[in-house]
Order: C-alpha cells, then structure tokens, then sequence
C-alpha cells in the first residue's frame, strides 16, 4: 500500500511536488527517493520538525534547506 504526499521544498526558490511512498516509509526513505542529502534539510510537518526515523504520517509536508556558513 501506498501513500501520496504533497512537499513543499524551500531552497532558494520553493517547489512543489506530490510523490508516492510506502505506508511504512520513514522521512529518511522520503529524502532518498527524492535524492536529497538528509543532512542539509529540516523536514516539518506543520512546522514542527520531524526525526527522520519516524513513519510519514502526513500527506503535507515542508523540506527546508538549512544553510550554514561561517
């Protein structure tokens, strides 16, 4: 079974794509079936962020690109 789960990526520009994943399917398998480093996002759902080993529980989410400098 599977899910469909509208992100919204804020990295620069925003984008906005719907993807399909496993019921059981964690954030961190979210950010590898999009190609994404999980180490340079924040994933929020309803602005809270979410540990990336937890199950996908919504069907909207946010990835924002977290930039560091010094």
């Amino acid at each position: 079974m599977s899910r469909k789960v509208h992100i919204t990526i804020q990295a620069g520009e925003i984008s906005e794509q719907t993807v399909e994943v496993a019921e059981s399917a964690t954030y961190e398998d979210l950010l590898n079936t999009l190609d994404i480093n999980q180490e340079t996002v924040l994933v929020l759902n309803g602005g809270n962020a979410v540990p990336l080993d937890g199950t996908v529980s919504s069907d909207k989410l946010t990835i924002l690109r977290v930039v560091t400098g010094g």
